[in-house]
């Protein structure tokens, strides 16, 4: 009877937890990150052979959750964040290409050939020659402007992944404090579990996370390496942005696949030249049978023998090499070299002067502030006739652009992302990334400004059917009779170096107009950077390429935006099946709280029984 009466007494002890941990739920229910908490009843263990038990206890509060359908959240979180930051990215650039029927670089370059046509009706009209100067600075205005506010986002990205950098690391570093509070408990308090939880919760927003708990271990990995590990030995985030050099090299493989000059299948005899000419504003030339004449006047020794010497077929390399160093304008972009460098014990760079090689020209500052376009150009003669003219661009074999690389290490080791806003961040900082959209609209800018500069530099009328060899480059490549036109109107190889040369629009005649004028209506011009030959495989007109532009700025949103819609219906509904395990329902809670109730007053009520039955026996006695 007595042990009914314990029986009773630990239930009335179970039921009175299970009601507080009801309660507990209830008034938490809208707590941000509190997950239901469960009373755990188990019976007391039996201390005797006897087959009636020793009552119940109630030994344990645990959380209710579901730690496969939490990973997975933490998982479609990051993928949520990553579309919605390059959503966010996207749609800032594409409102700076929005126009209207009268503004937007569409209208000013509209205005632009309309002015060219003005003028070609009178081309001796001042108000038209003002009016096409004013019109053609606009469009360069409106492109480099256009070209900075992409700048400016990409400047406001790299702050910003900056700051995510630090949120992540304190974030980090809270977890290691919770983790730090755990190991000094007997038992593991829920509430600190909870925050923990929201912390990850919180990271996972910036970058993809695997998350594994072990008894006395939590271990929390960013992107593959290790930030936290043995509960409070946590890793820094870093952001580590490296530079290369842009190298451009001109040289062809022999029969023995050495590199050697692109030129050596050309004969270069006397009065021939080799012309050098960088980002279509500067260049250089050796003529062959000539001297190379230094700053002072004197005739440059190139093999280093003590003797000056004659630009012949076995030493323009060095001649060209020696031109480009010496150049105020071209030194201080690019430097030029006779083959490949090695380094001295010093760390410098030489190359061999002994006999010529290849050409390579090296940019002078790393990264893609140190981009450069350049080409050689050849114009045989023969006497003092013009028999051939050809143009060698760099070759692939082992030249280099110039790169910049963004990326988040742990310890030393790169952390590779696939998710999270510093994802999406990173990539669109990295000139390589093939899903870096800042780089490809700056591209599509800088494509378009070295065309329009190229195709209005010079021209060829081949007839008087109004037949022309377009362009800068392609008159370079020119070999007929017609004389090459120089126009210069505009110069540059991007858009930072894009000009308008407003002086020449004086020296305009009716025939360079007519040639202008064809600009407009040309359907098959190359954004390449090659020579206007017609032959581009995307081949298209100004108007359509700025139109190009416009569009897959908007479809890139449009994309981005889908996926995003996606991402986020997928996150939506697993938060919502995740909820449903682990928020409280008020509805469940009351029904629990009636049961636990009745459980107490049904121990209670054997209590009193017992009591009763004790009660009668002493007064039997």
């Amino acid at each position: 009877m007595l042990n009914a009466l314990n029986v009773a007494h630990t239930g009335l002890i179970a039921a009175k937890t299970a009601v507080e941990g009801v309660s507990n739920n209830i008034a938490n229910a809208h707590t941000k990150g509190y997950k239901k908490r469960v009373v755990e009843l188990t019976e007391l263990a039996s201390t005797s052979s006897s087959l009636i038990g020793r009552g119940v206890i109630s030994n344990n509060v645990y959380r209710v959750t579901s730690e496969y359908m939490y990973d997975n959240l933490l998982a479609e979180t990051s993928k949520a964040n990553y579309y919605g930051e390059i959503s966010r990215m996207i749609g800032n650039i594409e409102s700076v290409f929005k126009e209207t029927d009268t503004s937007g670089l569409s209208s000013d370059l509209n205005r632009y050939f309309q002015a060219i046509e003005n003028l070609r009706s009178n081309p001796n009209s001042q108000i038209y020659k003002t009016t096409l100067k004013t019109q053609a600075k606009v469009v360069v205005e409106t492109i480099k402007n256009l070209y900075t506010a992409i700048e400016k986002e990409e400047a406001s990205t790299r702050k910003s992944l900056d700051d995510n950098v630090k949120d992540v690391n304190t974030l980090i570093n809270e977890i290691k404090q919770i983790n730090k509070e755990i190991q000094k408990s007997s038992t593991v308090p829920n509430d600190l579990l909870d925050r923990r939880d929201e912390l990850e919760v919180k990271l996972s927003k910036y970058l993809d996370i695997d998350v594994r708990r072990g008894n006395d271990d939590y271990q929390l990995r960013i992107g593959g390496q290790i930030a936290i590990r043995y509960n409070t030995n946590t890793r820094d985030v870093q952001v580590l942005e490296t530079k290369t050099y842009q190298i451009n090299k001109y040289n062809v493989l022999d029969v023995n696949e050495n590199p050697i000059s692109i030129t050596n299948k050309v004969a270069f005899d006397n009065n021939d030249t080799f012309t050098f000419k960088l980002n279509n504003e500067h260049q250089v030339s050796v003529t062959n049978g000539t001297y190379i004449v230094d700053a002072n006047g004197n005739n440059v020794d190139l093999d280093g023998d003590g003797t000056a010497d004659l630009v012949d077929n076995s030493n323009y390399i060095r001649a060209l090499k020696y031109k480009i160093n010496n150049d105020k304008e071209m030194s201080q972009l690019v430097n030029a070299y006779n083959g490949n460098y090695a380094f001295d014990t010093n760390k410098n760079k030489v190359d061999d002067n002994s006999s010529d090689k290849f050409l390579v020209l090296e940019s002078n500052i790393k990264g893609l502030e140190g981009s450069f376009n350049g080409r050689l150009s050849l114009v045989e003669k023969t006497g003092a006739v013009v028999s051939n003219r050809d143009t060698f661009y760099k070759t692939d074999i082992d030249s280099k652009e110039a790169t910049r690389s963004v990326a988040v290490y742990i310890f030393g080791r790169e952390a590779l992302l696939k998710k999270g806003i510093i994802k999406a961040q990173s990539e669109n900082l990295t000139s390589t990334s093939p899903h870096n959209k800042i780089i490809d609209y700056k591209n599509k800018l800088d494509n378009l400004a070295r065309a329009l500069s190229d195709i209005t530099n010079k021209y060829v009328r081949l007839d008087n059917n109004s037949n022309y060899v377009y362009g800068h480059a392609a008159s370079d490549e020119y070999s007929g009779s017609k004389n090459i036109k120089n126009l210069g109107l505009f110069s540059g190889s991007d858009v930072k170096t894009l000009k308008f040369n407003e002086n020449l629009v004086n020296d305009l005649k009716q025939k360079d107009l007519d040639y202008l004028s064809k600009i407009q209506w040309k359907k098959d011009i190359g954004f390449d950077g090659k020579a206007q030959d017609g032959l581009h495989k995307y081949a298209t007109s100004f108007r359509e390429f700025l139109q190009e532009i416009r569009v897959n700025v908007a479809s890139d949103k449009e994309n981005n935006e889908f996926l995003l819609t996606t991402q986020k219906a997928i996150r939506q509904s697993l938060q919502n099946s995740y909820d449903k395990i682990v928020k409280v329902d008020k509805d469940e809670e009351m029904i629990d709280l009636m049961k636990f109730q009745a459980a107490y007053t049904a121990n209670a009520k054997i209590i009193t029984v017992v009591d009763e039955m004790l009660d009668t026996l002493l007064r039997m006695r």
